[in-house]
């Protein structure tokens, strides 16, 4: 996913205000992002997909649930295209939405930025991600 610290400083931007941040992602894999919280409880879900093998669109709103409700496992999400997700996690006190290709997570507590930050980066060496995160607050930007 992510190459070098150019490439990520093109790629994330991160806003804060008052004591909590909003963190934008540029062309960031929907199918991952489901993958990733694929257990977690959401809040007011909102998924709009195409399913490949069935051949037709899909438009779920649930006030309470999981991705794993409605993919069987993650090895579904192949035979998927998300167009558009949006929710709450309760867990994690934070909004996430889809606007184009940009993912945009709002409300985001100081102490779980950091952790928001491994689990979307997981794949990544943890010295990288820890760089990463130092770019990530020297281009802070203020709402």
């Amino acid at each position: 996913m992510i190459k070098d610290v150019c490439q990520f400083n093109q790629l994330f931007q991160l806003y804060q205000k008052d004591d909590r941040y909003n963190l934008y992602i540029h062309d960031f894999p929907k199918n991952e992002f489901v993958q990733l919280f694929f257990n977690d409880t959401i809040e007011d879900l909102h998924i709009e997909y195409y399913d490949y093998e069935a051949k037709f669109d899909r438009n779920i709103n649930e006030y309470n649930s999981k991705f794993a409700d409605f993919f069987t496992d993650s090895k579904d999400l192949k035979w998927v295209d998300i167009k558009n997700v949006s929710g709450y996690f309760p867990q994690f006190d934070f909004y996430f939405m889809t606007e184009g290709d940009t993912f945009i997570f709002n409300y985001i507590h100081r102490n779980f930025l950091s952790q928001l930050i491994d689990i979307l980066l997981n794949e990544l060496d943890c010295n990288f991600i820890s760089r990463l995160k130092t770019e990530l607050l020297i281009n802070l930007e203020y709402d």
